[in-house]
């Protein structure tokens, strides 16, 4: 007789076992899987940094190579600089260690470019002095340039006159105060004609301090020089510095540096009756797109007569120049100017210069206004004029009387007809 046995429950500590061997052999797959997606991400990035590693490597090595090709070949750099050959690494290990590499390569072109590695000028003739500056200065090379300059200022040692006065301007374009300061106490120091001339370098200064934003220094620095100045040169480096003052002053639209620059103006035309600087105020004043500079410009006028006869006197170069810049409005003012003041040869100027600018632009509107206008103020134009503007009338009627001829001329173009189906 069978005997049927029922089977008893299973332990708790074998169910858990078969349970947690069910959720290894679920999880196991997605694990293994992840873990191989995981190891390839990283096998990309190491092969993207290798690339990244390499690209660099050569972009460091063709710079490099460019950069000594490029001293090479620069006979400033052979003549005043020594370089020897343990400072240029090989190129041998330069893919193996980029960091280090990099480093040398820095190190190279500090070398190449450090000022500590130049020339001493004591030992220069002043043509060869001459012959550095002025190549430095060709090639607008500043940091040899000012090496040569602290090492002139250092051992007082002044190229000659023309190669001085050019690099003080370029001192002065790169605002080196102190630089032109240090020159001119050696001028000073050694009775240096340029000193007296140019009144301690005071133009020079002027311009350094008006570039770096000094601008009451700078014009204060210019009136006091002129007025101590006795050379016509000075005077004239003077007028230059104050003309580049004004046109910059109205170009920023400075109010401030505008009512100073015009004191000073002011004051010398009265002590030293020179009305150049007074002019160029005006004529920046005059040219602005701003009324308040404009009527800044008619009250300059409407106070100084000799301002007046010297705008009438030069009605042909303010015209021309105002017409180069296509500043039409700006003639047509000084037209009025004119009338106002009774100027009646320098407002006939100003029309013959403005009829041919407008012929030049084929603009028969403006050529006809000029013609009534001349006729009305009886200061007709030239003969060769009025023949050119009766050639630029008949060219503009028979185009005129050509169009409509070329309308009728030029065929209809036929269209298929068709009829809408509703």
């Amino acid at each position: 007789m069978a005997m049927l046995t029922r089977a008893g429950p299973a332990s708790p500590r074998k169910l858990a076992l078969q349970r947690f061997q069910n959720c290894i052999s679920f999880l196991w797959p997605a694990l293994n899987s992840g873990v191989q997606r995981k190891s390839t991400q990283i096998d990309a990035i190491d092969c993207f940094t290798n690339e990244l590693v390499e690209r660099k490597t050569k972009k460091w090595e063709e710079l490099r190579g460019n950069f000594l090709k490029k001293s090479e070949a620069d006979p400033l750099t052979n003549s005043t600089r020594t370089i020897t050959d343990n400072s240029v690494p090989s190129t041998s290990s330069f893919s193996q260690n980029f960091g280090l590499m990099s480093k040398a390569v820095l190190n190279d072109l500090h070398a190449l470019r450090s000022p500590e590695l130049g020339l001493d000028i004591r030992s220069l003739s002043q043509a060869q002095l001459d012959n550095l500056l002025t190549s430095t200065l060709e090639i607008k090379n500043k940091v040899d340039f000012l090496y040569l300059i602290r090492q002139c200022i250092q051992w007082q040692q002044l190229p000659s006159n023309d190669v001085l006065i050019a690099c003080l301007k370029y001192l002065s374009s790169l605002s080196r105060i102190q630089q032109i300061e240090s020159f001119a106490e050696i001028c000073k120091k050694i009775n240096h004609p340029l000193s007296e001339t140019y009144v301690d370098l005071a133009p020079f200064k002027a311009m350094a301090q008006w570039r770096s934003g000094k601008a009451d220094l700078a014009i204060t620095t210019l009136f006091e020089g002129y007025e101590v100045s006795n050379s016509s040169e000075g005077k004239r480096m003077i007028r230059a510095a104050f003309r580049t003052i004004a046109e910059e002053t109205l170009a920023k639209k400075s109010e401030a540096v505008l009512v100073c620059l015009m004191e000073v103006a002011r004051s010398l035309y009265e002590k030293h009756k020179d009305i150049f600087v007074l002019a160029c105020v005006w004529k920046q004043c005059f040219i602005s797109d701003w009324f308040c500079d404009q009527k800044s410009a008619s009250d300059l006028l409407s106070h100084y007569d000799e301002l007046q006869q010297l705008v009438a006197k030069r009605s042909i170069t303010l015209c021309s120049s105002f017409l180069s810049r296509n500043n039409v409005d700006a003639v047509h003012r000084l037209i009025e100017v004119f009338l106002l003041y009774n100027e009646r040869d320098a407002c006939s100027n100003c029309l013959s210069l403005l009829f041919t600018y407008q012929y030049n632009r084929k603009d028969l509107r403006a050529c006809a206004e000029i013609i009534k206008s001349c006729s009305e103020l009886v200061m007709p134009l030239s003969e060769t004029q009025n023949e050119q503007f009766l050639s630029l009338f008949i060219k503009q009627n028979d185009s005129a009387q050509e169009l409509p001829a070329v309308r009728k001329a030029t065929p209809k173009r036929s269209y298929r007809e068709f009829q809408y189906k509703f």
